[in-house]
């Protein structure tokens, strides 16, 4: 009996001692990844994974600090059409620094295109074209 009551204290002890369970923070992002002629745009968002996959059309890059554009990348898709992102140059404190942006296009908002839910969000290019 005195055993059987241990055994009750002590599981309500351990009990009240067991933390709940932590939220993990989830992943998020948007990145454009450029290798050779084939591009990706990739959305994450919750830890979940979504990808328009693509054809480069043009990439240039202009190394002049005195331009608002450091560099452009346009894409074809099946799903968007043709979508083109900006690297724009912005002053600050330590230095240049650089946003990238997607620019809209009429397609970007039909239904089977996942970058129409990126448009607000800033980007970041990979590059692996060399």
């Amino acid at each position: 009996m005195q055993q059987m009551l241990m055994t009750i204290v002590l599981s309500v002890l351990l009990a009240g001692c067991a933390q709940p369970q932590v939220e993990q923070p989830k992943a998020n992002g948007t990145y454009l990844v450029i290798e050779n002629g084939q591009a990706w745009a990739v959305l994450v968002s919750d830890g979940k994974r979504v990808e328009e996959r693509g054809t480069v059309l043009d990439v240039i890059k202009l190394p002049s600090q005195h331009s608002a554009v450091a560099a452009s990348y346009v894409i074809e898709t099946p799903n968007c059409g043709k979508v083109q992102w900006l690297t724009e140059r912005q002053d600050a404190v330590d230095g240049a620094t650089t946003l990238m942006s997607l620019h809209y296009n009429a397609r970007l908002s039909d239904s089977g295109c996942v970058l129409g839910e990126a448009l607000s969000r800033v980007w970041t290019v990979l590059d692996y074209s060399g």
